[in-house]
């Protein structure tokens, strides 16, 4: 760690050296590029034209100077709407209003001057063509006005990630019918695991380095608008192999604009789930309201803006467990055959659940002087979700469903000097904490899972508690040339975790069927001692160098390179030559039309969930230990079915190690598309993507010898004296090790791929004359061999049997959203009296409503067929032994439809104040969106009845009620 401090220092120190003329910017994770070209009457380019450029709700504003070519660049402006004015002398004052630039954008403007003598002043008014020449990188921004208006029940932004091309929602399937405790950030880019991609707000990372999902909660209130990046090829971004979504915050202004707002919602007005028994709708009860405000604290130099909301919502739910099947379970724990089972009865009907929630974050940002600007940000996030938050699988009894208490607070600051008209330094840090406490409502166990058919008790996974702790610093170097625009820059992330997981602590009995459940015979029994406590540091290091070169006015070229180095505890392989190429172009076919290309190799971060493993379980802070058949049913009749205080002698532990030569996962990626001008605010666009997973995590049993074929002849050798129908015919590993000392020993290995392909069609029309459309279709296919870190082959020996349709896959996927306003009763001028017409009945009904609908249209998730048992004795965990016959991944889900509404109607008060009435609709259509299937096939030649059944589904048509005052 301390070398990579000093190589840090040296290398910033370098940069600060190398500093020449002057330009401003920030990172590109936080603004967008004004480019300007100035011209007379003839087309001749006018050099050392003064152009002075004002963002006009703060009166910032920056002079340039044209070079000889008679244009400049300047990268990475604050997004807000701009006012232009250009002066040379001989000619006319020229002034353009209402250049809006937007996160991530390249805004192009061509400047006409007129001779002094045939005008006064040359003023234009409006937006340029949304087309941008000069970017390879596709992106999708998502605006204010989508955030503000569109329809979202969660009111969390980064719902509408999934409103971007190529991007689809993580697949809630896990190996099991329950969905793990271990979150993710939601979404899979390029076909690649949720837990790879990269969330920064204000240049800044917001990830949880442990389970790979995101940090503070934001009120929709703050965010100003966010840029998803489908396929980049910049060396800035680094710290993923999947996607980067970067987040700016809103500053205030010199005006003071603010709202209030409240959010109810009651179960009474939902429809019913189907896949519920119970005939009546379970009760709701959901409030949500907050405030914004901003404003100067000093006009034109200091600012401030804060948002501030809390829900609280009171509910009910029920598990989709058979009524039959759970009072053949009750009567067996009623009957005290097995006294040491914590949980003595399924929980029938429904059971309560709860959710409270706050967000509250505050900005300052301070013009120090001409050449400084300061910002400073804090926010705060309390999250505590009963009942409701993991292991809410259909098949999951109200005893191990979990709840979660979640604590973010984070401080961001950032300080952007301005050297000379080319150059700008960027120096931007965070200290952040995360504290995350998960409990289930039976915290003693063990777990009970009757294949296909329960899950109850305390879980293998959850009651855990950590303390995340972040501090980041980063320097970015950027210099303007006559055609090149240079950046540099590192950044340095140091992450202290304290963990207590103590998964696998209380114990796990698996039962065949719902007859060895009441006789008490399970199958397998798995439990961890030692001390579940860990802490491990890690330090991330990233430097890059990154060149953006205009070569004509048709051609743009970027080229970059990017050096990742992550350190890790002492017990842990480094890898260290990671070293990303970038590169990309983009070609003008002509005005209205431009190609782009593109090839990068992203390295991604380690998942700490996955070290933790190797930490925790490594032999001698703790280890597992593993029964099946027979042995599993003694120790279980012994024990009462209660946890073991102590480890089984004659039982050989099983722990986790690392890969002696630990890789990090990294991806290469490639894009090839093209975008075209329909009209002046309209463009379509058709892009493919190639993307190629390697060195990918996974878990291998890596102490098995190879197995053999079991037959009714040598199946008393094994120990099975009648084999069940699923053995009998199948590859299965004896009890004999190539390590003697363990019985397991889980390798955490980086030797899983996957390969995606995608073609996207994109249509966008950005907001004019109060209408705003974005439409895409994806075509895509995503193989792989493991879809997350914990997930284990059927057979160690047969990797390439693993390869299959990945979790991820999603073959369609259609989204389109807008916004608009109804054309009645609109007021219009006449053109005859020029006054504005009376409004009428009508009118005055159906005056000031917008609309706002997102309709998405997917293909159906894979899901991997299991027998609910080990029954080739992997000793894999989560289980991964399947039905003869069954591949990976064959079992689908149906295809998802969702239609979600929003109508507002809204009341105004002079220029900006305005009442906003709200009517949302989610799931309007009330079509049952399958999520989840029973994977249990079981231990017969018949499949369970409920094998491949719906298992959990997507909330049926609910209704929110909001409403919001603007001022």
């Amino acid at each position: 760690m301390r070398r990579m401090l000093h190589c840090l220092a040296a290398i910033l120190v370098l940069l600060t050296v190398l500093n020449l003329n002057d330009a401003y910017a920030q990172t590109s994770r936080v603004g967008g590029t004004l480019e300007v070209s100035v011209t007379d009457t003839t087309g001749a380019v006018i050099p050392n034209a003064e152009v002075r450029i004002r963002e006009t709700s703060t009166n910032q504003s920056r002079a340039l100077v044209t070079g000889e070519n008679g244009a400049f660049r300047l990268p990475d402006l604050p997004p807000g709407t701009y006012e232009l004015s250009a002066a040379r002398e001989g000619f006319a004052p020229y002034v353009h209003t209402g250049v809006v630039i937007t996160l991530g954008s390249a805004v192009h403007l061509d400047i006409v001057l007129m001779p002094a003598g045939l005008s006064e002043q040359v003023s234009v008014t409006g937006q340029p063509p949304p087309l941008d020449p000069s970017q390879s990188s596709v992106t999708s921004t998502i605006d204010f006005e989508r955030i503000e208006e569109l329809p979202v029940r969660s009111r969390n932004y980064l719902d509408f990630v999934l409103l971007a091309p190529g991007v689809a929602p993580s697949n809630p399937q896990q190996n099991g019918a329950a969905q793990t405790q271990l979150a993710d950030s939601g979404f899979t880019f390029g076909g690649l695991r949720p837990r790879s991609n990269n969330l920064s707000i204000d240049g800044v990372d917001n990830n949880d380095e442990f389970t790979g999902s995101n940090r503070t909660a934001l009120s929709l209130e703050i965010i100003r608008e966010f840029q998803v990046v489908n396929s980049g090829f910049s060396a800035e971004s680094g710290g993923s192999s999947g996607g980067s979504i970067n987040v700016v915050t809103r500053s205030g202004a010199n005006t003071i604009h603010g709202d209030v707002f409240a959010f109810v919602q009651n179960g009474a007005l939902n429809a019913r789930n189907p896949l519920e028994s119970e005939l009546s709708k379970p009760s709701l009860d959901r409030y949500r309201s907050g405030s914004s405000l901003g404003g100067p604290i000093v006009k034109d130099r200091t600012f401030y803006y804060a948002a501030f909301e809390q829900e609280h919502t009171r509910g009910q739910r029920s598990s989709h467990i058979d009524p039959a099947a759970a009072s053949v379970i009750n009567r067996a724990l009623s009957s005290g055959a097995f006294p040491g089972v914590t949980t003595r009865r399924l929980r029938s009907g429904f059971f309560p659940v709860a959710l409270a929630e706050t967000e509250a974050a505050g900005k300052i940002n301070q013009q120090i002087g001409k050449l400084h600007s300061l910002m400073a940000r804090y926010a705060f996030t309390n999250n505590r979700e009963a009942a409701g938050a993991f292991n809410t699988g259909g098949l999951v009894d109200a005893s191990a469903r979990g709840s979660s208490f979640v604590r973010d607070q984070a401080v961001v600051g950032s300080l952007v000097s301005t050297l000379s008209s080319q150059t700008v330094i960027d120096l931007r840090f965070q200290i952040a904490g995360r504290r995350a406490l998960l409990r289930t409502n039976d915290s003693i166990g063990p777990e009970i899972d009757i294949v296909g058919v329960a899950l109850f008790g305390r879980p293998y996974e959850g009651n855990s508690r950590r303390t995340e702790n972040h501090y980041e610093i980063g320097y970015t170097l950027e210099h303007t040339f006559r055609t090149n625009d240079f950046k540099v820059g590192g950044t340095l992330n140091a992450v202290r975790l304290r963990a207590f997981v103590p998964d696998g602590f209380a114990g796990v009995y698996a039962f065949k069927t719902l007859d060895d459940f009441a006789a008490g015979r399970p199958d397998l029994f798995r439990q961890a001692f030692g001390n579940p406590s860990t802490g491990l540091r890690t330090v991330m290091l990233g430097l890059f160098a990154q060149d953006h070169w205009t070569i004509s006015r048709q051609l743009t070229v970027d080229a970059g390179l990017r050096y990742d180095l992550e350190g890790l505890p002492q017990q842990f392989q480094q890898d260290r030559n990671n070293f990303s190429p970038r590169a990309g172009m983009a070609y003008s076919l002509s005005s209205r039309s431009v190609v782009r290309l593109g090839y990068g190799i992203f390295y991604d971060r380690y998942v700490l969930a996955n070290l933790n493993r190797a930490i925790q379980k490594n032999g001698t802070s703790g280890f597992e230990q593993v029964a099946e058949g027979s042995l599993a049913a003694i120790i279980f009749e012994h024990s009462g079915g209660m946890p073991l205080l102590s480890p089984v002698t004659g039982i050989r532990p099983s722990i986790f190690v690392p890969d002696a030569e630990l890789k990090r996962s990294y991806s290469q990626q490639a894009a090839l598309g093209t975008e075209y001008l329909l009209t002046k605010d309209m463009t379509v666009s058709a892009n493919y993507l190639w993307v190629r997973g390697l060195k990918l995590s996974r878990t291998r049993n890596v102490n098995l010898l190879p197995p053999i074929q079991l037959t009714t002849g040598n199946a008393p050798g094994f120990g099975f004296l009648q084999p069940d129908p699923q053995k009998s015919g199948r590859p299965v590993f004896s009890d004999s090790r190539i390590d003697s000392r363990f019985d397991a020993v889980y390798s955490l290995e980086h030797s899983a791929s996957s390969s995606y392909h995608g073609l996207s069609v994109s249509l966008n029309r950005r907001l004019s004359g109060e209408f705003e459309l974005s439409g895409s279709y994806t075509l895509s296919k995503t193989l792989d061999d493991a879809s997350d870190f914990d997930e284990q082959p059927q057979n160690p020996f047969e990797l390439r049997n693993e390869r299959a349709h990945s979790r991820q896959d999603q073959r369609h996927r259609f989204v389109v959203s807008a916004l608009f306003d109804l054309p009645i009763g609109e007021e219009e001028e006449s053109a005859t009296a020029g006054k504005a017409k009376p409004a009428g009945p009508l009118e005055k009904i159906f005056a000031h409503i917008e609309m706002a609908p997102i309709l998405t249209i997917g293909s159906g998730r894979w899901s991997n067929p299991l027998t609910g048992v080990d029954s080739n004795r992997s000793q894999a965990w989560p289980l991964s032994s399947r039905p003869l016959g069954f591949g990976r991944n064959t079992l689908k889900t149906p295809a998802t439809a969702l239609l979600d509404w929003r109508i507002v109607k809204y009341f105004p008060f002079g220029e900006r104040r305005r009442l906003d009435f709200v009517t949302e609709f989610f799931n309007l259509l009330n079509r049952t969106n399958v999520t989840q299937l029973n994977p249990y096939f079981g231990t017969g030649l018949v499949p369970n009845p409920q094998f491949g059944k719906p298992a959990d589904a997507l909330n049926r048509r609910q209704l929110q009620f909001s409403v919001d005052f603007e001022f």
